[in-house]
């Protein structure tokens, strides 16, 4: 799949631990190798919509696993995966 990164992203990303940080390495390489539906379905990205939650333009927003912790924040625009955020705290994702 097509990966966007924006700005936000990448500043909280550089803010993590290099624990998280690898997980981010791992995390992206697959996103970009695989299709949506693939990444739907992968049991260790665990891409995931977050009900209730939605950009400003309306958009649904996902969750893919980073760590046991970490959740990445997306969101899918035409046939790119765009990657908004890195959140360390898995609960905090959901909000």
């Amino acid at each position: 799949m097509k990966l966007e990164i924006r700005p936000s992203f990448l500043v909280s990303a550089l803010r993590q631990s290099a624990q998280v940080q690898k997980g981010i390495r791992k995390m992206v390489e697959l996103a970009a190798l695989l299709s949506l539906q693939e990444l739907l379905n992968h049991e260790g990205v665990h891409l995931e919509k977050i009900k209730g939650l939605l950009t400003r333009d309306g958009k649904p927003q996902y969750t893919l696993r980073v760590t046991r912790a970490a959740r990445a924040i997306a969101t899918v625009e035409g046939d790119r995966l765009v990657l908004l955020l890195v959140e360390p705290d898995h609960d905090k994702a959901y909000h």
